[in-house]
């Protein structure tokens, strides 16, 4: 039986987690790398903790260690956390994730878009270059524009800022790749065709998959990001039906023997009209609190498989529902007005279908009220 949820990361997306476990009931523990965590401000919020570095997380938690303790890391940093220290995490707490063989596959991109190849799941145009001389093939025999994306994002994002380089010809690749392997190794390297249409042509497939199904799942088209080219995080997402996605999404699921909360994302080529993945994020993602309103609790779908009861398959039949990130939303929005990207009777639509909120609770108002004290040092970070 599960009595404590301690979730390992983050700000917005561990609000949602803190929420929806704390009203099962469940004591709520979060442990961040930043004091600068609206979580911690909810009602349902048991305990925070500080931590520095990774030795001090596993000191934190081995002073709480329990066979009742369910930890759930929330972005690709603590994946790697998890499979660094899977034995020793796994002999002293439950884990959220599935084995540290099935979390490579899905924390590194060369990894994930082999076993897509495997399955015959379609992928973007990519070449796994390991040297200069590689690069420079390609650069001569591809098509363009391309892109340099590494296999986990959060390497370059964190010492660049950016997620990928982008290339409109042979010189912008190689003096891109010259420029990428200052921080990345080239085994760590994606070339790979850009896809054109950004964020509206972006999908997600959400779901608890267990024992080769998926117990409870649901589509979104995240239409709105922030870059709206090669996004970090979501802030507008809606609901969707989708079986193509679904058919390819379960296929890898159950191709790599998944288990566990996943976030499986593809991207629409209107070039070739398929559905493309991009990657699989084996946790929870940002905007997972839209299962408020759809009624596809996957979080509580979770806690009552570890608690030994008997599980209710739900496929979501609500669609044109929404979530909002606001504050940074009505950034993005803003900036696709002025630039013509977007039109406000495209924007009003969007207001107007019934969403979940990332921040704003009437019954738990102080992360909302936080979120609003930390966005001028939010800002000025980021």
């Amino acid at each position: 039986m599960i009595s404590t949820v301690c979730v390992l990361g983050d700000h917005i997306q561990s609000l949602g987690i803190v929420r929806i476990a704390g009203r099962l009931g469940y004591r709520v523990i979060v442990m961040n790398n930043s004091s600068v965590c609206v979580s911690r401000f909810s009602k349902y919020c048991n305990g925070f903790v500080h931590f520095h570095a990774e030795m001090d997380l596993l000191d934190e938690l081995y002073s709480l260690s329990s066979r009742d303790v369910l930890l759930m890391p929330t972005n690709d940093r603590l994946i790697k956390f998890v499979i660094d220290n899977y034995d020793r995490l796994a002999s002293n707490f439950v884990l959220s994730t599935p084995s540290p063989e099935i979390l490579e596959i899905c924390y590194n991109k060369r990894l994930t878009y082999r076993k897509a190849l495997e399955l015959n799941i379609p992928i973007p145009y990519s070449y796994f270059p390991d040297t200069f001389e590689e690069v420079r093939e390609i650069s001569q025999k591809a098509t363009y524009p391309l892109i340099i994306k590494p296999a986990v994002m959060h390497k370059l994002y964190d010492t660049e800022g950016r997620k990928v380089y982008v290339c409109q010809n042979p010189q912008e690749l190689l003096d891109n790749y010259a420029e990428a392997i200052k921080v990345l190794g080239p085994s760590e390297i994606i070339v790979q065709k850009l896809i054109p249409g950004r964020a509206k042509n972006l999908y997600s497939y959400c779901s608890f998959f267990v024992g080769g199904e998926a117990i409870g799942s649901f589509v979104a088209n995240r239409i709105r990001q922030k870059p709206m080219d090669f996004g970090i995080s979501t802030t507008f997402a809606v609901s969707v039906a989708n079986e193509g996605i679904e058919k390819q999404a379960l296929k890898l699921l159950t191709g790599i023997r998944y288990f566990g909360l996943s976030e499986v994302e593809f991207m629409y080529d209107p070039e070739d009209d398929t559905y493309k993945l991009i990657e699989i994020n084996p946790r929870t993602w940002k905007w997972h609190s839209i299962t408020n309103k759809l009624g596809t609790n996957l979080i509580g779908m979770m806690l009552e498989y570890f608690d030994g009861k008997r599980l209710k398959k739900h496929s979501n039949e609500k669609f044109d529902v929404g979530w909002i990130e606001s504050v940074t939303d009505t950034y993005i929005v803003l900036g696709e007005l002025l630039r013509g990207h977007m039109r406000i009777g495209e924007y009003i639509r969007t207001l107007r279908l019934k969403k979940e909120f990332a921040c704003f609770d009437r019954n738990d108002l102080l992360p909302a009220l936080s979120y609003i004290l930390f966005l001028p040092y939010l800002f000025f970070s980021r």
